[in-house]
């Protein structure tokens, strides 16, 4: 049984005969936006410990930030001055949020504008094979089989796209979670990765389930289309 998570390489470089290099930009602004958004969730532990203020032991000691990360985000927010300011925290956890709201909308504008892009050299390239198609072989194929290509199959592709770019920009998502999960607390991570492979290894029997599914049902509409042509 195939893993969904290989055929990605395949589909992408599909993709990326019809649309070259721009394909990558949209994860390339996915990732962006999955890093201003983990950095806006790491701010959050500075800004729960400012807020909390300075918590005396029993002894009278004062604790510090209780993760090593945290630790560091506190440094550097000492170096800026900014330790003791709950507003400016929030103030960059704010930025990160909009930074990442800004690069979301640009993935997914950029997405939609080579969803159409897809479409132009689609649909261009095969008017071009049937115009240079002989009449001799168009007899011999099914009618119904040449518009059921250009009028199902096309969209279809653009769907197989456009779901193909929400699982890659869900998979980088995924990454810096669980790269965040394991900065944070890494029985955490370790505990999220186990689950995701789990997860994966169930979808891969929906998805060949599905993948045959999608064939019977192109091989259908072709047959539909010939019927309604002989009617």
């Amino acid at each position: 049984m195939k893993n969904p998570i290989h055929d990605l390489p395949h589909y992408l470089k599909l993709f990326q005969d019809y649309l070259g290099w721009r394909v990558y930009l949209v994860f390339v602004l996915a990732l962006a936006a999955a890093m201003a958004e983990g950095l806006g969730i790491l701010m959050l532990l500075p800004l729960l410990h400012s807020l909390d203020g300075s918590l005396e032991a029993q002894d009278g000691s004062v604790t510090t930030v209780p993760t090593r990360v945290g630790g560091h985000l506190q440094q550097f927010l000492e170096t800026l001055g900014l330790e003791n300011s709950s507003i400016a925290i929030l103030m960059i956890i704010t930025l990160a949020f909009i930074l990442k709201g800004t690069l979301l909308f640009g993935s997914s504008a950029y997405s939609a504008y080579l969803n159409g892009q897809l479409l132009r050299e689609l649909k261009g390239r095969l008017f071009g094979h049937y115009s240079r198609m002989s009449y001799g072989y168009y007899t011999r194929r099914n009618t119904g089989h040449f518009i059921n290509v250009i009028n199902v199959q096309i969209n279809q592709m653009l769907h197989v796209f456009m779901s193909l770019v929400q699982v890659g920009v869900q998979l980088v998502n995924t990454l810096i979670y669980i790269t965040l999960a394991f900065i944070v607390a890494w029985r955490f991570g370790v505990m999220a990765l186990v689950i995701g492979i789990i997860l994966v290894q169930l979808f891969r029997f929906l998805n060949s389930y599905v993948r045959d599914l999608s064939r019977n049902t192109a091989a259908e509409h072709g047959h539909l289309s010939k019927l309604l042509i002989q009617s």
